[in-house]
């Protein structure tokens, strides 16, 4: 499927561009920084701020959504500049782990996690660190890099033997400390591998103080932090997708429907206000400066996507439109390709626009991703034949019956 000139075109063109003007040291900085690689004394001047900033404990997340960009890039439009440069981002990853020892390669130390063992407050080591790891699974399942499986596969090694030391009880007190889409990342590779150990992962990570009562009908969601709950959901997807356990795939279901189905949305489709979910149909109290994060956006129509493939179902086809136009593309600054953490919808509030270098908001990782995934959602290919989901210009070649039409 490739894209046709039009606003989506464009908007794909000015992520690209940014992408590719961001510099691979930088892109790489807090990852050299804890392999001993690299001194950021000696260019102070020109290093990446904000969340990147090697002063902040976050710093890191972002080059993971760079590299599942790439990919998806890549992939899409056969780009051999953006996957030259991911492909050379592995290798220096690869070089990074090596110092490590041969299995950590993250871009903050392994004492967080150890901190967040002790209930030392730290902030979301796990959300950082499953970037990192989703953007190798990214760069080998969609890329075809065959080094980022095997630079994951070392450093799940190392998780496996850290999480081993701790009871049920203490792992779900670990878990309870955002934990990102850590799930996701271990349910991929067992469906690659089948092996012991990335079961045991997945298990480990079984967020059962927010999956149970879900299943049981219960609304935890209110007042809960959005965007630690969707990734650990988009793990449970993968998890049924690679283990068939059907106790995943009700998670899922029961998941949407507290979010979405009972508690209903804004007019624009999202429905946090200060990054929590709102209150089951009250979402018109809350209107405020900080409504509609741009990262739970992204997670939640990424959700969509997989129950669309389930079940067929155009309303969530539906749901994901209504996002894209009024999240997706009203969230990027149609010139600079800048992102808007928030849609403020309180009445004569302003979109707040971040910078290329100095904020790297998670929001700036979630950008760099939503704007690579059009063609993917254009048409779809079932036993009854094809299927055209959105409205946006293109041109998809079909393969049915060894002809291509």
């Amino acid at each position: 499927v490739k894209l046709l000139p039009g606003q989506f075109q464009h908007r794909f063109s000015l992520n690209r561009q940014y992408m590719m003007a961001l510099k691979t040291e930088n892109l790489l900085q807090n990852f050299y920084l804890e392999a001993g690689l690299w001194n950021p004394r000696h260019r102070s001047d020109d290093i990446h701020g904000g969340w990147e900033a090697p002063t902040c404990q976050l710093r890191g997340h972002f080059l993971g959504h760079w590299l599942s960009a790439a990919a998806m890039i890549a992939a899409n439009t056969g780009d051999q500049e953006i996957k030259g440069k991911a492909d050379y981002i592995v290798s220096e990853l690869a070089r990074c782990q090596i110092e490590n020892g041969g299995e950590w390669v993250g871009s903050i130390p392994e004492k967080y996690l150890d901190w967040v063992a002790r209930g030392k407050r730290v902030w979301a080591p796990q959300y950082t660190l499953h970037k990192t790891l989703m953007g190798l699974w990214d760069m080998y399942e969609i890329g075809g890099n065959t080094q980022a499986m095997d630079i994951l596969l070392k450093w799940a090694c190392w998780f496996h033997r850290w999480s081993s030391q701790f009871s049920q009880e203490k792992m779900d007190d670990i878990l309870d400390v955002e934990t990102g889409g850590m799930l996701e990342v271990w349910a991929n590779p067992y469906g690659l591998t089948g092996e012991r150990e990335h079961y045991e992962l997945i298990q480990r990570y079984n967020r059962r103080r927010l999956f149970d009562p879900l299943i049981d009908g219960q609304d935890v969601l209110t007042n809960m932090h959005m965007n630690t709950t969707v990734p650990e959901v988009h793990g449970a997807a993968r998890a049924w997708e690679t283990t068939g356990d059907p106790r995943w795939q009700q998670i899922v279901e029961a998941y949407w429907r507290s979010g979405v189905i009972d508690r209903g949305y804004y007019v624009t489709g999202a429905q946090t206000n200060g990054e929590v979910w709102s209150p089951p149909n009250a979402l018109s109290t809350r209107l405020g400066f900080r409504t509609q994060e741009h990262c739970t956006v992204y997670n939640m129509m990424r959700l969509a996507d997989s129950l669309l493939c389930w079940t067929g179902d155009p309303a969530y086809a539906d749901y994901w439109e209504r996002n894209l136009w009024n999240g997706i593309l009203a969230q990027q600054h149609p010139d600079t390709g800048m992102i808007a953490y928030f849609l403020p919808l309180h009445a004569g509030a302003e979109k707040v626009w971040g910078s290329p270098t100095e904020d790297f908001w998670c929001c700036h990782g979630s950008l760099v991703q939503a704007h690579t995934m059009y063609a993917n959602h254009i048409w779809f290919e079932s036993q009854e034949g094809i299927t055209l989901s959105q409205y946006i210009p293109s041109k998809a070649t079909w393969n049915f019956n060894d002809q291509e039409i």
